[in-house]
């Protein structure tokens, strides 16, 4: 097997977790990208044995006993899940994936996400979520993806996701004098892409991140439906 991965809340783990996310995230050898919700998650690490045990893609989970404590997630920052905490769901949280640039090993991915589904299995959780970014915050080829989304994966009255952030961009308003005749590509980030492979949805707005200049969509996936 090509890859090693670690999993937990370690120090150790963590900390490896914040260096390799303020190298592929921010562009720097220097600091950490971190935040509070480091120190109450579980990180992923795969390392790539055939290049010398070199770490390659990370991300970090969180599992919830009800829908009411996911209120106080990442997610909840930007998106308004008032309306959802009462579902009879036990939920996990994913996010800050990211992979090194100069890996091109298409496995990898699905390495990493078949090691993400037996977490998911193993912790009975039956509700996914997350942010799911688009990298550049203003690059116009996200109107093809979003268009993709509006046609197909918006999610329903079931599940209201409200505005939150200050900073928004109404997907289905953005898109309305977009040219009906040009075909929509589908541009879509890998970790959106798992979502959706699940039966996933997203919210009908995506939040604008100047920091990390991204565009993001909160993501779902109901394992009950």
């Amino acid at each position: 097997m090509r890859y090693r991965i670690e999993f937990g809340s370690s120090h150790a783990n963590r900390l490896k977790a914040q260096k390799f996310r303020q190298r592929v995230f921010r562009d720097s050898e220097n600091g950490l990208d971190a935040d509070k919700f480091d120190d109450v998650s579980d990180h992923c690490l795969v390392f790539d044995k055939k290049s010398e045990d070199k770490l390659v893609l990370v991300f970090r989970s969180r599992t919830y006993l009800s829908m009411k404590e996911i209120l106080h997630s990442y997610s909840a920052q930007y998106y308004d899940l008032t309306k959802l905490k009462d579902l009879p769901f036990k939920p996990m949280e994913i996010g800050r994936l990211c992979i090194d640039e100069e890996s091109s090993d298409p496995f990898l991915l699905l390495s990493a996400f078949k090691y993400l589904a037996s977490i998911i299995s193993n912790c009975g959780a039956d509700f996914i979520f997350g942010c799911t970014s688009f990298v550049g915050a203003d690059n116009p080829l996200h109107l093809d993806s979003l268009s993709f989304l509006k046609k197909n994966q918006i999610a329903g009255s079931k599940f209201p996701v409200g505005k939150k952030a200050s900073s928004i961009l109404n997907i289905k308003d953005q898109i309305a004098s977009r040219d009906k005749d040009k075909p929509a590509k589908n541009f879509l980030p890998p970790l959106l892409k798992f979502y959706l492979r699940l039966g996933g949805k997203v919210s009908d707005h995506a939040v604008i991140d100047r920091d990390l200049d991204t565009l993001h969509v909160f993501t779902f996936v109901d394992l009950k439906g």
